[in-house]
């Protein structure tokens, strides 16, 4: 096998797993060694044959990755996703990627704390595996216990993690940005990915206090800057999600104009 310079890639869905609440764990079996895939980055992708009527792509943050395969979460909320995890093993996927800017590079003597909401624990998971030596804490925080199989999943990669849950029926009672700010009314720097909802909650425990860069979710068409479907307004003017972020500085960004 040779590493492909491109973006356009082939793959085989080698494995799936239900996780609970409509999310399934997918992992695919590159037909080329796939170059280095740094945290926040991710992939559009869709099977080589729709069963339905989807045209586009999906975008799917990277979970975990080897130089011969690639991990994606994926939560059933449409046609397309629907389709995506209903394919059996060995369905070949195209797949385009890695695409964004990987930026969650961790500085050492600084505190740094992880906070997720939902299936956006994906790009943080990845984000631990290179950078556990120095995030302090890493709180997942969910809507219920219908995320049981999810946590326990994320568990089981992340010593130590701290799961939150809005009605107590899964770990802590509270959400990730409460559980959070418990833990300690100053960190130096905060990685984060989920709804808009915790983003906000995030920034307004945090907001001026700490660096908070969030990878953000957005529906996109074509993952390479092109269509301009995923611009985000920002203090720098209009952005592309996937061209350049995914990652942002969340001080930067307009969150009331969110979607």
């Amino acid at each position: 096998m040779h590493c492909s310079r491109g973006l356009e890639r082939v793959g085989f869905l080698i494995d799936k797993a239900f996780l609970g609440g409509g999310v399934y764990l997918l992992r695919f079996e590159m037909k080329e060694l796939l170059p280095e895939i740094l945290p926040g980055q991710f992939f559009m992708l869709r099977p080589h044959r729709w069963k339905s009527d989807p045209f586009l792509l999906r975008p799917f943050a990277v979970c975990d990755w080897s130089e011969n395969g690639v991990e994606f979460l994926v939560k059933v909320v449409g046609r397309g996703s629907k389709d995506i995890v209903s394919c059996e093993r060995g369905t070949s996927f195209r797949l385009r990627g890695p695409l964004g800017n990987g930026v969650f590079a961790a500085t050492k003597g600084r505190s740094l704390a992880l906070v997720a909401g939902g299936i956006g624990v994906a790009p943080l998971l990845c984000a631990w595996k290179f950078h556990s030596d120095v995030i302090s804490s890493f709180v997942f925080g969910v809507s219920n216990r219908d995320w049981a199989g999810v946590a326990d999943w994320a568990s089981s990669k992340v010593s130590g993690l701290t799961v939150a849950s809005d009605d107590g029926s899964l770990g802590c009672k509270g959400t990730a940005p409460d559980v959070l700010k418990k833990e300690g009314d100053f960190i130096d720097e905060i990685w984060a990915c989920g709804p808009v909802s915790m983003l906000k909650a995030v920034y307004g425990a945090f907001g001026g206090k700490s660096l908070i860069m969030a990878s953000l979710e957005s529906r996109m068409g074509c993952g390479i800057g092109g269509c301009h479907s995923c611009a985000v307004k920002t203090q720098r003017g209009m952005l592309k999600v996937c061209h350049d972020g995914p990652v942002f500085d969340l001080s930067e960004v307009f969150l009331d104009e969110l979607i």
